[in-house]
């Protein structure tokens, strides 16, 4: 638990955020225990190691890196910044698809009934026909030897 608060204590020390009278406190703890010692060293190096590899960036790189990305935002859109164009095509595609087949359902189902009603009035008229075909009289044929046929209705 010691060593938890010795080592946020350090790093604070690092970061500029720790108080002057908590710096007295660390470097008194440090004084007694190794280990924070060995850490703070380690923090120390990789500190000066940071700041010795820094580089001055010219002012001129800064304003050309900014020219260029105001630059590149009125870059044409490539084929992968078209998906929402595609999208919305495919979107609307799909509504017209789907009224199309429900204004074709409701036709082909109208001509279903036109063709039941008209299976009905086939069979009715078939009915009639058959009825009007039993409904004849037989017909006796006679045949003579002199090519003469003779057709008498049985009734």
């Amino acid at each position: 638990m010691q060593e938890d608060k010795l080592t946020i204590m350090i790093n604070l020390y690092f970061d500029g955020k720790l108080s002057k009278s908590e710096e007295v406190n660390l470097f008194s703890l440090l004084a007694i225990n190794q280990s924070g010692r060995d850490y703070f060293k380690q923090l120390g190096l990789i500190r000066n190691a940071v700041e010795n590899s820094t580089e001055e960036f010219p002012f001129e790189l800064e304003e050309r890196i900014l020219r260029s990305v105001g630059s590149k935002s009125s870059v044409k859109p490539t084929f992968f910044s078209n998906i929402r164009i595609f999208s919305a095509i495919s979107y609307a595609a799909a509504i017209i698809m789907l009224i199309l087949s429900g204004y074709l359902f409701l036709k082909i189902s109208n001509y279903q009934q036109k063709v039941d009603n008209l299976s009905q009035q086939v069979m009715i008229q078939s009915k009639t026909i058959q009825m009007l075909y039993n409904s004849l009289p037989g017909i006796e044929v006679r045949a003579t030897f002199d090519n003469e046929i003779i057709i008498k209705p049985n009734i």
